[in-house]
């Protein structure tokens, strides 16, 4: 049978998914980039084998001990949900309602009509403008909680009500005897010229899988090293940001091969509920001031700047000793080119007198 052609599937902080050809175009920019994983069959290789690992620990932990991540009911998740697919979906009720029917079922009294039906759907959203925004999101949330629920025996109903059943989950797939492909590929874009790399400032994108690879930008990682700090109080303590962006992309894995049927914006919505489940929103901000500096000058341009200022600098200089040049070059004023005193004669030079010397 001719394989499935697998479309990846990206972290992102747009509005929109970044298309196929864009993810091929800005992996091509890198031909040599860095694998930091790859389980071939045998023993896993590459530059940091043990960073899998350390994921799976966890994963594992969280399977055996979900009270030692985090307090979660169902009304936290149904609250998660909601507010991913308000933040990531087109704000037309139209696509909201398809993606709820997609990813769970509505549940209304026998005796509900169309209308009725349709206020109780409209009601989930409506939005009151004085309202905190918390607030509203927890009323909504408990409006959709009464109407909808994730559909049974899917990752997205153990996200929102058994967290521990996505640890084992996640700790299967990313365990060491699981013989399914799972690469690990950094893009550390050296040398590429900024302006190249634009586009994925503008996609807002940092990660990405296809195909049981994990793709992610390399200067992202120490940014969000950096805001773990202060990410601590959110979400799951032993977690890390970038855990959190590499578990996200985990979780598009294992959706693309169990529901391959599920579009890259309904798989994005279910794993950035996993991800705030983590860690909250806090990695969105990460990534946010990660694009505030990123990307940087590449050699090539370093090398161009420094060229062009030295150039600058010696034209500076060489209009500098022209000009000195022109005035030491000047000729003595004539005579006649002197201004007339006020008695309208011009003035006459003084001749040198030679003392003569006494006897």
């Amino acid at each position: 049978m001719k394989r499935r052609q697998r479309p990846a599937r990206a972290w992102y902080g747009s509005q929109a998914p970044p298309d196929e050809q864009f993810l091929k175009e800005i992996e091509a920019l890198d031909p040599h980039p860095e694998v930091l994983y790859d389980n071939n069959g045998g023993e896993p290789t590459g530059v940091e084998p043990d960073l899998v690992k350390g994921l799976y620990s966890k994963m594992d932990t969280l399977k055996r001990s979900p009270a030692t991540f985090r307090t979660w009911t169902e009304e936290d998740g149904t609250e998660a949900f909601l507010g991913t697919l308000l933040d990531l979906a087109p704000s037309n009720m139209r696509t909201r309602v398809q993606l709820l029917q997609l990813l769970g079922s509505f549940k209304f009294r026998a005796a509900a009509g169309p209308e009725d039906k349709k206020a109780l759907i409209e009601e989930v959203f409506a939005a009151e403008e004085k309202e905190d925004s918390r607030d509203m999101l927890r009323r909504q949330a408990h409006r959709l909680a009464q109407i909808w629920s994730p559909k049974p025996d899917t990752l997205l109903n153990d996200i929102v009500s058994h967290p521990a059943l996505v640890g084992r989950t996640l700790a299967d797939r990313l365990s060491p005897t699981n013989t399914q492909p799972l690469r690990l590929i950094a893009h550390p874009y050296q040398d590429v010229r900024s302006s190249q790399l634009h586009p994925i400032v503008e996609a807002r994108t940092v990660a990405y899988e296809r195909a049981g690879e994990i793709h992610f930008v390399a200067g992202v990682r120490q940014v969000l090293q950096m805001w773990d700090e202060d990410a601590a109080g959110a979400g799951c303590a032993q977690i890390s940001l970038f855990d959190a962006l590499l578990l996200h992309e985990v979780v598009e894995l294992y959706l693309d091969e169990i529901q391959p049927e599920l579009e890259p914006l309904q798989a994005h919505v279910i794993a950035t509920t996993f991800e705030r489940y983590l860690k909250g929103r806090m990695l969105s901000v990460a990534v946010e001031d990660f694009f505030l500096s990123w990307p940087p000058l590449s050699t090539i341009e370093m090398a161009e700047i420094r060229k062009s200022e030295q150039e600058q600098l010696l034209a500076e200089a060489r209009a500098y000793f022209q000009e000195e040049t022109t005035v030491m070059d000047e000729p003595e004023e004539e005579a006649g080119d002197l201004p007339l005193d006020p008695s309208g004669t011009a003035p006459v030079k003084k001749k040198k007198v030679i003392k003569k010397k006494k006897p």
